[in-house]
C-alpha cells in the first residue's frame, strides 16, 4: 500500500476537467476518493471463491432476486452490469480481511482507549424541576407503591418520558458526567436518591450493564475502526492534494 496515494491520485489527473468540478459541485468528490483509496488498499486482496458466492447468494435472497432475470432487471435499473455488482460486494470482505491483517496487532490497544463508550448501560430515569415532586416519587418507587415506568411516563419532563423513562442499552459517552458518575457505580436495581443536574432533579435506577470485552468480534471491530481511520487519513490528504492540483490546473472555476 506505499504508493497507494500516487496511484489514486495519478487516476483523478486522468479525468476530465470538467467531470472533476461537476464531482465537486455535487458533493461527490470527497466520496470518489474515499472509495478510490479503499479499492486500491484492496487490490492485492484475493478472497476465497466460495465466500464471494456466498455474498452473492445472500444480497440475491435480501433483495428478493430469486433469478437470472430478477437480478438482471435489478442491474439494469442501478445502471450496474454483473461485475460491477460482484465489486460491490467483495469490498466489504477485503476491508474485513486487510483490517484484520494491517490492524490486528493495535486492535486492543485502541479497544482499551474506546472501553468506556463502547460499554452499555440500560437505565430509569425520570426528571423534575421541583425539589419536594422529586423526593415523593423516589419515596413512591422505593416503597412499590408505584411503578417507575408509570411515574416517569406521567411526571418526567425531559425526552425520556416518551420511553416511559427506560434509557437504553447506550454508551454513556453523551450523559452528564454527574449522572454518567453515579451509573458507573451504581448496583443495577437499586434506586439512587434524587439529585441535582443543573435545574433538574433527577431519580434514577440501573437496570442492566453490559460491559465491554475484547474478544475475537470486539477486535475485527476494533481493526475496522482503525482501518477507516487510515482510509479517512489517506483520503483528507488526497483530497488537500487534489485541490492544490486544480488551483495549478485552474479548474476551480
Amino acid at each position: 500500500m506505499d504508493d497507494l496515494q500516487e496511484t489514486v491520485r495519478e487516476s483523478l489527473h486522468k479525468l476530465p476537467k470538467d467531470i472533476v468540478v461537476l464531482l465537486r459541485r455535487q458533493n461527490l468528490l470527497r466520496s470518489l476518493v474515499q472509495r478510490m483509496v479503499i479499492d486500491q488498499a484492496c487490490t492485492a486482496v484475493q478472497l476465497p471463491a466460495e465466500k464471494l458466492d456466498q455474498a452473492i447468494a445472500s444480497f440475491c435472497e435480501q433483495h428478493g432476486l430469486s433469478d437470472e432475470e430478477r437480478l438482471e432487471g435489478y442491474l439494469s435499473h442501478q445502471g450496474l452490469i454483473k461485475p460491477d455488482l460482484i465489486h460491490q460486494l467483495e469490498i466489504p470482505l477485503k476491508v474485513q480481511y486487510l483490517s484484520l491483517k494491517e490492524f490486528s496487532a493495535k486492535a486492543e490497544a485502541h479497544f482499551l482507549k474506546r472501553k468506556e463508550e463502547l460499554d452499555q448501560f440500560t437505565y430509569s430515569l425520570l426528571r423534575v424541576e421541583d425539589s419536594d415532586l422529586a423526593h415523593e416519587l423516589y419515596l413512591q418507587i422505593e416503597a412499590g407503591e408505584a411503578d417507575f415506568t408509570v411515574l416517569a411516563t406521567e411526571h418526567s419532563q425531559g425526552r425520556e418520558r416518551a420511553s416511559h423513562g427506560l434509557v437504553g442499552p447506550a454508551s454513556l459517552g453523551r450523559a452528564h458526567p454527574l449522572l454518567r458518575q453515579r451509573l458507573r457505580t451504581a448496583t443495577p436495581g437499586v434506586l439512587l436518591e434524587p439529585f441535582k443536574i443543573e435545574q433538574w432533579w433527577v431519580v434514577t435506577r440501573l437496570e442492566e450493564r453490559q460491559l465491554a470485552t475484547f474478544d475475537s468480534n470486539m477486535q475485527k471491530r476494533m481493526a475496522i475502526e482503525l482501518f477507516d481511520g487510515w482510509i479517512e487519513q489517506q483520503t483528507n490528504q488526497l483530497i488537500s492534494a487534489v485541490r492544490g492540483d486544480q488551483f495549478e490546473n485552474g479548474a476551480l472555476t
